[in-house]
């Protein structure tokens, strides 16, 4: 299993350089629709949709839904719901296991829709920014930053569960080593970049609202899996699961992450 696991990393690590150094906006903008769309596929699945028609089906929606907010003042406009999702999720994670709106197909399929909408139009929108390459490197730093932090203060230091009936294996220790460990990226980023006083604050604000919430991203796709009793959201990728196994964190973090950007007049 090791094998079809390391393979796969050097693949999708291939398809990310490609797809942010070699690609045009045009040729983006229908790449991060692919992606998208097959994420929706996966999105049924953990929603309890039961046939591969209706799978499809919803895929095919969210896909014609990006195409419907191809403009960029709806993209933007789109991006303003991600603060109202994202507390919705939060409210979600923290009282599950009590039966709220998430138990119904239907809401988890309107909020599945919603999620993948808003992350289509944030990179799309950020592709747009003439500082594109430096944003979207920040904003995966700031991803794998929290979860590679998390990771190994959880295991060093983790003793307070951090949602225990979602996922037993996370801890505040975690959380808190991941944000840390973030935080000190972008002094360097800062550094870096000459960034003011001022401006250096702002930004420590920003990566740390939206390294907290790529952790959210990763719980609410673990509270769905747990009520549909999954492992993976698919097996699309070989060792690593499914789509939304690997951008769970990314649909919270981008369009949090670029709605504050240009909310500072970053973008």
């Amino acid at each position: 299993m090791l094998l079809p696991r390391i393979f796969s990393a050097i693949v999708m690590a291939f398809l990310f350089i490609y797809a942010v150094f070699v690609l045009g906006a045009s040729s983006f903008v229908f790449a991060m629709a692919a992606v998208v769309v097959l994420a929706g596929w996966e999105w049924a699945r953990l929603s309890g949709v039961r046939s591969q028609l209706g799978r499809v089906a919803f895929a095919a929606a969210v896909g014609a839904i990006c195409f419907v907010v191809l403009d960029r003042d709806l993209q933007s406009a789109s991006l303003t719901i991600s603060p109202v999702l994202w507390a919705l999720a939060l409210f979600w994670v923290i009282r599950y296991p009590v039966p709220l709106l998430w138990k119904f197909k239907s809401s988890r399929l309107v909020f599945g829709a919603l999620v993948l909408v808003t992350t289509w139009s944030s990179l799309v929108v950020l592709r747009q920014s003439g500082d594109f390459v430096v944003w979207i490197l920040l904003l995966m730093g700031l991803i794998w930053g929290a979860d590679t932090g998390a990771y190994f203060a959880g295991r060093a230091f983790g003793k307070r569960k951090l949602a225990r009936f979602v996922s037993p294996g996370k801890s505040w220790e975690g959380v808190i080593g991941g944000l840390l460990l973030t935080q000190v990226g972008l002094v360097v980023f800062a550094q870096l970049s000459d960034f003011t006083l001022n401006q250096w604050f702002i930004l420590a604000a920003i990566g740390l609202i939206t390294s907290f919430v790529s952790v959210l991203g990763d719980l609410t796709e673990s509270l769905f899996k747990r009520h549909e009793e999954l492992k993976d959201s698919s097996h699309l990728i070989p060792g690593h699961g499914g789509v939304m196994d690997r951008v769970d964190s990314l649909t919270a973090a981008a369009p949090i992450f670029v709605l504050m950007l240009s909310l500072v007049g970053w973008l």
